[in-house]
């Protein structure tokens, strides 16, 4: 049984921001998508660069008012990428952390990078937009009510849960639906470069992939592989445990089948 307690902010009081330039860095489609579709329900248009050179060159001939900047990214990465932002463009844009990472220290070394705020994956909107309003001057949304779902028992054979999704889109149905579509098309890619990656002992690239996909199946509320991603980062970093990632990434394929029935059930 998954028991649901994630907290989620009611719908608050919406208005119109004053001018709020935003680059987001972020190479995982499903999460830019949620990110879009979060600030557009505000009447917000953000810039989107898939890796942190992209995000370089655009704050090199555009201005923003902050970056959101993933940690983990192909090309380059946003610490790599904070570093020129500071050092060689000597600019002072705002930039804010948002990472999947829990590692010890991860918060404290992105601030000693030059970064002005840090947020978690999956998203808690509250906290990103109390963020934006601290290092921008410039209010995201009303001071909203803060109300926790309440537990929601599902079902024992039921692995998703769209407590959250549902929360940071405002219960809307027609864009939860596009971003679970998003989620299990590019999702199924990631997995079969992770089988890929297994089969030729890639370990480098495991650890890539399963650190990436992770926070793609939490915004689903696919609470049960938490522990599985994150023994797959553990044992990616040894030459000897192949056998057990295997086993592992066998557990997420098939709880990734287990959420795509669900979900055609549920439409």
């Amino acid at each position: 049984m998954i028991a649901s307690a994630l907290k989620s902010e009611s719908e608050p009081a919406l208005k119109k921001p004053g001018p709020l330039n935003i680059l987001l860095a972020e190479d995982n489609l499903l999460n830019g998508k949620l990110m879009t579709v979060l600030f557009a329900q505000l009447g917000i248009s953000i810039q989107v660069a898939v890796n942190g050179l992209e995000a370089v060159e655009k704050i090199e001939t555009d201005n923003y008012d902050v970056v959101l900047m993933d940690m983990e990214m192909p090309v380059m990465n946003g610490y790599e990428a904070t570093a020129i932002i500071r050092n060689k463009l000597k600019n002072t844009i705002p930039i804010i952390a948002l990472t999947a990472n829990a590692r010890p220290g991860e918060k404290k070394k992105c601030l000693q990078l030059g970064m002005n705020g840090y947020v978690s994956k999956p998203i808690n909107t509250a906290d990103l937009f109390n963020t934006i309003y601290k290092l921008t001057g410039k209010v995201v949304f009303t001071k909203p009510a803060i109300i926790n779902i309440q537990t929601v028992s599902v079902a024992s054979d039921k692995v998703c849960n769209l407590d959250y999704l549902m929360g940071a889109t405002h219960g809307n149905k027609e864009t939860v639906n596009n971003i679970v579509t998003v989620f299990f098309n590019e999702t199924k890619k990631e997995l079969n470069y992770l089988n890929n990656a297994i089969r030729e002992n890639n370990y480098p690239v495991i650890g890539d992939i399963s650190h990436k996909i992770k926070s793609a199946f939490s915004i689903l509320g696919i609470s049960v592989l938490e522990p599985v991603f994150k023994e797959m980062e553990q044992l990616s970093s040894s030459t000897s445990s192949i056998g057990n990632i295997e086993l592992l990434s066998q557990r997420v394929n098939l709880v990734f089948n287990q959420a795509k029935d669900e979900m055609m059930l549920e439409n």
